[in-house]
């Protein structure tokens, strides 16, 4: 078997996704670190979008993190993140593009927009979109979005939850505690050893967000 190659970025909540996927599905791999405000010109010579995660498989390049790990799910198929329901991995997906289309964006659009005569109708969207979360992590029974087993839905959320602290640092936006099921949720993975091997604290975020918090990346 050919040795995967993880190009990521610690900072990266995209990154995060697929080594989440990685170490849930026990796959061995090699971690590159990539400095996403210094990228080094060999990784433009490998990866046609200079961004992270990049997965490399012998001499085949693989990007996006959803598709990486749906990659995963589909070449190791041993401790599978999706449902073998037709129907229910079909679910599953829905709600893996809700947090692709509604949830990130709004929470992505809080920390990057400098117009602050903007952040209250943002605001205000992620505080629906968590709402709609929490619903959605009531319907089943268990710890996690499917009930008792870890699924790339939860895999492809955390990463947010844990950078929350970023939002209260520099954004006036509190994670609300009256949401129970997304805090019960977000307990649940915090104790996995995936997330314990990979989490880092939020002075490591607040501090690596800080220049585009105040616009002076790329300065």
């Amino acid at each position: 078997m050919e040795t995967l190659e993880i190009y990521s970025a610690d900072v990266c909540p995209f990154a995060y996704r697929v080594r989440l996927a990685l170490d849930e599905k026990q796959i061995p791999h090699e971690k590159i670190s990539i400095d996403l405000e210094n990228i080094p010109d060999w990784y433009y010579k490998i990866s046609p979008t200079g961004r992270a995660p990049l997965l490399r498989r012998g001499e085949n390049v693989i990007w996006e993190s959803n598709v990486i790990n749906e990659f995963l799910e589909d070449a190791y198929p041993d401790r599978p993140l999706l449902p073998t329901d037709p129907v229910e991995c079909a679910h599953a997906r829905i709600w893996i593009q809700y947090c692709n289309s509604d949830f990130q964006p709004a929470f992505c659009g809080l920390v990057f927009e400098l117009d602050e005569s903007k952040h209250e109708d943002i605001r205000t969207a992620l505080r629906q979109s968590l709402e709609v979360i929490d619903d959605a992590l009531a319907e089943h029974d268990g710890p996690y979005w499917l009930g008792d087993n870890v699924s790339l839905i939860d895999i492809t959320y955390y990463p947010f939850f844990e950078q929350a602290e970023v939002l209260a640092a520099y954004r006036k936006f509190v994670m609300p505690t009256d949401l129970e099921n997304i805090n019960r949720w977000v307990a649940a993975m915090q104790a996995r050893d995936s997330v314990k091997i990979n989490r880092r604290d939020s002075e490591f975020y607040v501090s690596a967000y800080r220049p585009y918090m105040d616009g002076t990346i790329g300065k």
